[in-house]
């Protein structure tokens, strides 16, 4: 009988099948999918990973920095504090048992979490180094996955530029250590955006906002920006009519210190009926409330509207200066002149240059980009990422910056300063899987097969290959009763150098045949040999 799946439901609520029978054909043909944006990592892909971890560890181990793990569930509060709208729009949250919990969407908010609860005692400056997966939720599409894996590194209590180079500087070493030398860094600092909206006094929220946006105003225009803005801050808006007179009528002071002194229900009240007095009807494709509501904000607070032009206009210009740091030096002058703002933030970018070049960084590979701001609120000063020098913004290997308030902000007692970055692994399996620096696909996990030549022998070859282990080869023992041309074939399939052939007539003499799957070459071994011809070919072999 074939029964589609929703002629299935059909048949459990009635009595037209068996229940044992609908039980077993579904269990039988209902498969259950992988989540969508998330990935199975099969072996040979971790095999990749592990190597491009111990690399990186080795690296990190060089500066003095210490492995941490963190939980992937923490309270949600931990990243509404400062992580930012890119994160906080993306948290895989969800209330469990009246606490509200999410993935980790990124390591720095727990890793400082981390600190704040169990190391704050050590000297400072505590270094620490961390990898694994993180969630943050995406729309499906190609490239973009609801769960992918960081590997960065935390440098807390430490400021200046030396600091920020060490870091800049382990993320380019690790990349040279990986192979990987087609790569550019850009290095920006978001005291200058910052700066220059703490001129403009724009409130806490415009503000946040506006930090978030350095991103989508370089790559999707100020339009979209504007159109964003206007949602949070309809007064951004073009004013209604009945604004405009106000602003211009000579009573208009008079009206707006009346309507600022009522209740906020009180003033919308006295407009409608002063409207309605007037004999004033409000035509526009929005309700008469909605212009009322934006008539009172542009009454009651003041209109930041003027600000938020500013802010875009600098910001967008800002976001083009990007490129050799002499050049752009010059450019970020001219403009923060022509805004009559300080120059904060460029003698910081200067050092950490300086700094760099101790640490013999190809300066080629560095640039400087003011149109970085990493989507996260809680970076105070430099920050940079890396990309792949061909493929550009299609392919950022890490990313990282300086964040001095959020020990602060996650409850620290006292200003600790702090700056890290993270690598994206998987970006670094496809470049270097892409480009092929490292033989992955060539990693031997089993280094010989034991079988039995007859049934007979299986117990032999089960000791044999015990033996072999505590002598330190990795080793599988044939279970399953193949015959010898079997398990020769089996071994080619899986990259297994050599077989060994217990026979417990010949075993009494401490021998077994070691055969070298690729040569044919078979030899009568006892098991110390065996260890040391095995290790020697696979030594001549990685030469």
């Amino acid at each position: 009988m074939n029964i589609d799946k929703n002629q299935l439901l059909v048949y459990l609520d009635s009595d037209r099948l068996p229940k044992l029978k609908i039980k077993k054909y579904f269990m039988q043909t209902i498969k259950v999918e992988r989540v969508t944006g998330v990935n199975d990592i099969l072996p040979s892909t971790y095999q990749i990973d592990q190597q491009i971890k111990s690399i990186l560890s080795s690296n990190f181990e060089s500066y003095g920095y210490r492995p941490i793990d963190v939980p992937l569930i923490e309270y949600t509060e931990l990243y509404l504090k400062k992580s930012g709208e890119d994160i906080i729009s993306r948290l895989y949250d969800f209330i469990y048992r009246n606490r509200r919990l999410c993935l980790r969407p990124e390591f720095t908010a727990s890793v400082v979490r981390a600190y704040l609860d169990n190391l704050q005692e050590l000297p400072l400056p505590v270094r620490l180094y961390y990898m694994g997966p993180v969630f943050r939720y995406e729309q499906p599409q190609k490239e973009k996955y609801g769960q992918f894996t960081q590997m960065g590194i935390e440098l807390i209590g430490a400021t200046g530029a030396i600091a920020d180079g060490e870091i800049i500087s382990m993320a380019c070493q690790g990349l040279d250590r990986l192979g990987l030398t087609e790569y550019q860094t850009f290095i920006g600092h978001v005291g200058v955006l910052n700066n220059f909206l703490d001129h403009l006094q724009l409130d806490t929220r415009l503000r946040s906002f506006l930090l978030t946006q350095m991103e989508t105003l370089r790559i999707e225009g100020k339009e979209i920006v504007e159109s964003r803005l206007s949602e949070i801050y309809p007064a951004f808006k073009k004013n209604n009519f009945l604004a405009e007179q106000l602003d211009t009528n000579t009573t208009t002071k008079k009206i707006t210190d009346i309507l600022q002194n009522l209740e906020e229900n009180e003033a919308r009240t006295a407009i409608f009926k002063l409207l309605e007095s007037m004999n004033i009807e409000l035509t526009s494709t929005r309700t008469p409330e909605e212009i009322v509501d934006r008539l009172l904000i542009k009454i009651k607070h003041q209109d930041q509207t003027k600000e938020l032009n500013q802010a875009l206009e600098f910001m967008t210009e800002l976001s083009q200066l990007k490129g050799e740091p002499q050049a752009i030096f010059k450019e970020i002058k001219k403009l923060l002149s022509a805004y009559g703002i300080d120059d904060y933030g460029l003698a910081e970018l200067q050092d950490i240059l300086k700094s760099l070049e101790a640490f013999n960084i190809d300066k080629n590979r560095i640039s400087l980009d003011l149109g970085i701001s990493r989507g996260l609120q809680y970076y105070t000063g430099m920050v940079f990422e890396i990309y792949d020098s061909k493929l550009g913004v299609e392919r950022k290997l890490c990313g990282g910056g300086r964040y001095d308030d959020l020990v602060v902000s996650l409850g620290g007692k006292q200003e600790t300063p702090a700056t890290g970055f993270s690598y994206l692994m998987e970006e670094l399996r496809k470049e270097l899987t892409e480009k092929a620096h490292l033989s992955f696909n060539n990693y031997q996990f089993v280094e010989a097969l034991v079988v039995g030549l007859t049934r007979e022998d299986y117990s032999d070859s089960v000791r044999v290959a015990e033996k072999l282990r505590s002598l330190g080869l990795r080793i599988e023992t044939d279970v399953i009763g193949r015959d010898i041309q079997s398990n020769i074939e089996y071994g080619n399939q899986q990259k297994i150098s050599f077989l060994i052939i217990v026979n417990s007539t010949e075993k009494k003499g401490g021998k077994v045949l070691l055969q070298n799957l690729d040569s044919g070459e078979q030899k009568k071994l006892e098991l110390h040999e065996v260890v040391h011809q095995v290790r020697n070919i696979k030594d001549n072999t990685n030469c």
